[in-house]
């Protein structure tokens, strides 16, 4: 059973990239998914499940463009859409630390594995032990 969050549908918000270029990103709420596009164009995707009021799981999100990967949108994405999530009283976000296969464009899982943990520690996750879950607790 998935909880509905009730999050604006769509509004615009101006982000500055690692390379310090302007962006204006427009997030797209739907239950259960997110879409970011720039200009028209989808740059971001997440899907996400409300396990309680209090808990989501991130199920996968990916830039839409290979391209993109490394220039900062990820993060820029990552963090609004916590951010929302945390406005609307989820205190807890769980994802898998990668998956067993990897996305194109990498060597195998070992190596997204390693390259998705920095992601994750780099918007505020913990890594799980183990290495299979990463955390993040909302204030």
């Amino acid at each position: 059973m998935s909880i509905p969050v009730y999050i604006r549908k769509e509004y615009f918000r101006a982000v500055t990239l690692s390379d310090k270029s302007a962006h204006i990103l427009e997030f797209h709420y739907r239950p259960q998914t997110v879409d970011v596009y720039e200009k028209g164009l989808s740059v971001f995707h997440m899907q996400y499940f409300l396990a309680s009021k209090t808990k989501a799981e991130i199920i996968e999100f990916y830039l839409t463009d290979f391209a993109l990967r490394g220039k900062g949108y990820g993060t820029e994405c990552m963090n609004e859409i916590i951010d929302q999530l945390g406005k609307k009283g989820v205190t807890l976000i769980t994802a898998p630390n990668g998956y067993e296969l990897a996305p194109l464009g990498y060597t195998g899982p070992d190596q997204y594995r390693e390259l998705i943990a920095g992601f994750y520690e780099k918007t505020g996750f913990t890594i799980s032990g183990d290495g299979d879950i990463a955390m993040k607790i909302l204030d």
